[in-house]
C-alpha cells in the first residue's frame, strides 16, 4: 500500500475546471478526494463533518479569503497546502511558512506537494 492509498484529501477550490483537475490528479495518484468545496462557509461546515488527513485550499474563494478555515484546520493539527497565485509576502505572517503551490500548477507538481505534506505528517 502506498502512502496515497486511502489518504483522504480535503479540497477547496472555487474554479470549476481547476477543481476537476485537482480531483482527477489526486484520484489518479490513489488519494480519496473529500470535496471539492467552493465557498468559505461550506468548506468550514464540511471540514467539521468530514474525516480527512490533509487539506489543499484555494486561498481566495470569489474574493473571500479562507483564513478562518486555515486557522481552524491548523488548530486541529491538519496539514494544509495553500493553492494560490499570492506570494508568501502577500500572506498574513502566520501563514507564510505554510506549504504553498503557485497557480497555475500541473498535476505532478500537486502530487509532489501533497506527498511531501503527507510524509511530513
Amino acid at each position: 500500500m502506498t502512502e496515497a492509498e486511502g489518504c483522504r484529501v480535503f479540497v477547496v477550490e472555487d474554479e470549476f475546471l481547476v477543481a476537476l483537475q485537482i480531483e482527477d490528479d489526486l484520484i489518479a495518484a490513489g488519494y480519496v478526494v473529500v470535496g471539492p468545496f467552493t465557498t468559505l462557509q461550506g468548506s468550514i461546515d464540511a471540514s467539521r463533518e468530514q474525516n480527512f488527513e490533509i487539506a489543499t485550499l484555494d486561498l481566495n474563494l470569489r474574493g473571500e479569503f479562507v483564513y478562518p478555515l486555515v486557522d481552524e484546520l491548523l488548530a486541529r493539527g491538519v496539514p494544509v497546502l495553500l493553492l494560490t497565485g499570492y506570494t508568501a509576502s502577500d500572506l498574513p505572517e502566520r501563514f507564510r511558512a505554510l506549504p504553498r503551490l503557485a497557480k497555475p500548477f500541473n498535476g505532478p507538481e500537486l502530487i509532489r506537494k501533497v506527498e511531501s505534506l503527507l510524509a511530513a505528517k
